[in-house]
């Protein structure tokens, strides 16, 4: 088993566009799984995909299943969080062994590009869930 990190980000200049270079990402989540060696990074990307979209009631009868009880936590922290959905123009990072692949969400699929130049947000920290809370009681 290898760790993997998938980096989710949004992007700031363009929603349901597809991604061009030079546009602003944002780092929304970050996650992290052991996956075997072999997992493509496309396979990790379409991940993302169904688990930032999928309804909670659908994950939720899945979590008595391999990595379901995983899928339907982080799933509830991105809804939580109150992200937007993954959506065309977003992009993808996944990292094993130390080599990232990035990957642009197309109208179908992924596209795989070079690392992007504008990026923001960092991964998701125990600081940022407190920033949110404390943001939610003063709604």
């Amino acid at each position: 088993m290898t760790l993997h990190v998938i980096d989710v980000y949004h992007n700031a200049d363009s929603r349901f566009f597809p991604y061009e270079p030079g546009h602003t990402l944002t780092q929304v989540i970050t996650h992290w799984r052991h996956l075997p060696a072999t997992a493509a990074p496309e396979q990790l990307a379409d991940w993302a995909f169904h688990v930032f979209n999928a309804d909670l009631d659908h994950l939720e009868t899945e979590r008595a299943t391999p990595n379901g009880e995983a899928d339907f936590l982080i799933a509830c922290t991105y809804r939580l969080l109150r992200l937007r959905s993954l959506s065309t123009g977003d992009v993808v990072a996944v990292t094993a062994n130390g080599h990232t692949t990035w990957l642009a969400c197309e109208f179908v699929g992924w596209k795989r590009i070079g690392p992007p130049t504008s990026l923001t947000g960092g991964p998701l920290t125990a600081a940022t869930v407190y920033q949110h809370l404390r943001r939610g009681r003063h709604a």
